[in-house]
């Protein structure tokens, strides 16, 4: 059940991490943005860590772990916020909110053998999140992306589910190996080098950056290493993998919050489809009690 509520906890700084995104990914620029992202949390995380000083100790090995959580990590973030400035939260976020159940699929490969119950909460998360982004408004969901983007928008998408999947196994072996938070930390320096390339290449003009600029990039450094660290925590728990499931609930709070905070249509059949999602990441978590 713990894993799950870390999953969950997780989900919500991501909601309003991609809240904040949203709301700014076309002004920054999303690479850039992701950048500054990595640069502020390994900021804010900095006081710890040198404070506690354990880092200084760790092996090259436990070194490597969380510099290969960041290059994962950095293929996510960078797909993300690449595919929110091309489209609303309301396709967006519950297309790229399945990811998790990759890494149940990894865990099943490892010898994870979930329960039916559990297998029809994994599917009821993948289904959710079909409905979720295809049954938007009219001038919502897929009808939100300028004719021709939608491909770009897709590849980017994809591009964070794998690299947030792939963090997520990594980022738990990290945590056992070297802590979760000393992790995270480590993984800020590499997500950067994977984003620096797409930033560089892929955003030729910058707007100068205002003091509402930075204050919501250090507070989605801050949202951002704290999901980052609940999911490396989850590593100690039994029933690890389903941390995952517990962060697909993010999908469906990004879509409530943007509905909210930047009045996007919600359609009859999108909320059935939060229906299905929040319905599964409860069962699930209940069904570890």
């Amino acid at each position: 059940m713990f894993a799950v509520l870390f999953g969950v906890f997780a989900a919500l700084c991501w909601s309003v991490h991609d809240l904040i995104a949203r709301m700014m990914a076309a002004e920054i620029g999303a690479f850039r943005m992701a950048a500054l992202v990595m640069v502020s949390g390994g900021i804010l995380l900095s006081f710890y860590v040198l404070y506690d000083g354990a880092i200084w100790n760790a092996s090259w090995e436990q070194l490597m772990s969380g510099f290969l959580l960041g290059l994962a990590y950095g293929l996510g973030v960078g797909g993300l916020f690449k595919a929110f400035s091309l489209g609303p939260i309301s396709l967006v976020g519950p297309i790229t909110a399945g990811y998790p159940v990759l890494a149940v699929l990894w865990g099943v490969l490892n010898g994870l053998e979930p329960t039916l119950l559990q297998w029809g909460c994994v599917a009821a998360t993948l289904v959710g999140a079909i409905i979720v982004a295809r049954s938007g408004t009219e001038d919502g969901g897929i009808n939100a992306v300028e004719p021709g983007k939608m491909p770009t928008l897709l590849f980017f998408a994809a591009l964070a589910v794998l690299g947030y999947s792939s963090s997520i196994v990594l980022g738990q072996q990290a945590a056992v190996t070297v802590g979760e938070i000393e992790a995270t930390w480590l993984s800020r320096a590499t997500a950067l080098v994977t984003i620096l390339p797409f930033m560089l290449l892929g955003e030729r003009k910058y707007t100068p950056l205002t003091g509402r600029h930075w204050k919501g990039i250090f507070i989605m450094g801050g949202l951002d290493v704290l999901g980052v660290i609940a999911i490396n925590a989850s590593g100690h728990l039994p029933g690890k993998e389903f941390a995952g499931v517990g962060i697909s609930a993010y999908g469906a709070l990004s879509v409530i919050l943007a509905m909210i905070f930047l009045k996007e249509k919600v359609s009859p059949g999108q909320w059935v489809g939060l229906v299905m999602i929040v319905g599964a990441v409860a069962t699930m978590a209940l069904s570890q009690a």
